[in-house]
């Protein structure tokens, strides 16, 4: 982390963390609306993706959900830089699992598992509250930032409760290495590869869609149960996690089984919570080669 980054941000990103949570909503109307109505930050990118992903809806539906996604979108942006000062009991108030005894059963028959995620929800809480609402080690796989200072600083944010978060191009590497004690590995499911050569081609939300396949990869190397951890947005600043298991015996699986299993389940949450996906990615970037 660079000095100019530790005097000129940090601080600021701290203290506006301080703030009680409905100044912070207060303050993410207001900075949405810039964000939106202003700035318009990817808005012909949200309204592509928006119109490709359901052909079906009319303008005045997708409108609805253009501009319910960057009410959210900064709610993300504010709750995220709240992880910095949010206790304990608060985070585990506001990111709760449905199903507490899902992962303590796990742990107790000895499993080791990866969980599985959509940019839906809040996924830098659920890495935030991992280690302190499971009894598995918790790690989380993340995509290296390009600058070095924020990628820094979200390890520090991710890693604050206990959560051992890691880089992805060091998965395979960290997850053998703990494979003799009980892990608990959060993936993010819907990830773009960094090129469609190679990757998993399928139909998600309409449109021909690559996927990596490293969650597949290493559940059936590893042979960890696969779990999908819908994140419902029950209100402002609180959402419950839903546990779905996508396959308890991945070694006896097929190429492109588990990767399939995910896109579907990742598919459905979005489809119940569309506004609350992160439709500003560029996600539809590779496009399928014909034969």
């Amino acid at each position: 982390m660079s000095i100019a980054f530790r005097i000129l941000v940090v601080p600021w990103l701290w203290l506006l963390s301080l703030l009680p949570f409905w100044v912070l909503y207060l303050l993410s109307e207001v900075l949405g609306f810039v964000l939106y109505r202003i700035i318009g930050y990817r808005v012909k990118v949200v309204r592509q993706n928006l119109k490709n992903s359901f052909p079906e809806k009319s303008s005045k539906e997708l409108k609805a959900i253009e501009v319910k996604f960057y009410r959210h979108l900064m709610d993300l942006m504010l709750e995220t830089i709240k992880g910095l000062s949010i206790s304990k009991n608060q985070l585990l108030k506001r990111m709760r699992l449905a199903d507490p005894g899902f992962f303590e059963k796990l742990a107790e028959n000895n499993r080791s598992c990866v969980v599985v995620m959509s940019h839906c929800g809040n996924w830098e809480w659920v890495c935030l509250a991992a280690q302190i609402s499971i009894p598995q080690h918790a790690q989380c796989v993340y995509k290296t930032l390009s600058s070095p200072s924020w990628d820094h600083w979200f390890f520090n944010l991710r890693s604050r409760f206990g959560t051992h978060p890691f880089p992805m191009e060091k998965t395979l590497r960290i997850m053998t290495s703990n494979n003799h004690i009980t892990c608990a590995t959060a993936f993010i499911g819907d990830q773009n590869p960094s090129t469609g050569k190679n990757a998993y081609w399928t139909h998600f939300l309409n449109q021909d869609t690559c996927f990596m396949q490293g969650t597949e990869k290493i559940a059936r190397k590893l042979d960890h149960t696969v779990v999908y951890l819908r994140i419902e947005k029950v209100s402002r600043g609180k959402y419950v996690g839903h546990t779905e298991v996508l396959s308890d015996t991945p070694t006896t699986t097929v190429d492109g089984e588990i990767t399939e299993a995910i896109v579907r389940a990742a598919e459905r949450d979005i489809l119940s919570q569309p506004h609350n996906w992160l439709w500003s990615h560029r996600r539809w970037k590779h496009k399928k080669e014909i034969s």
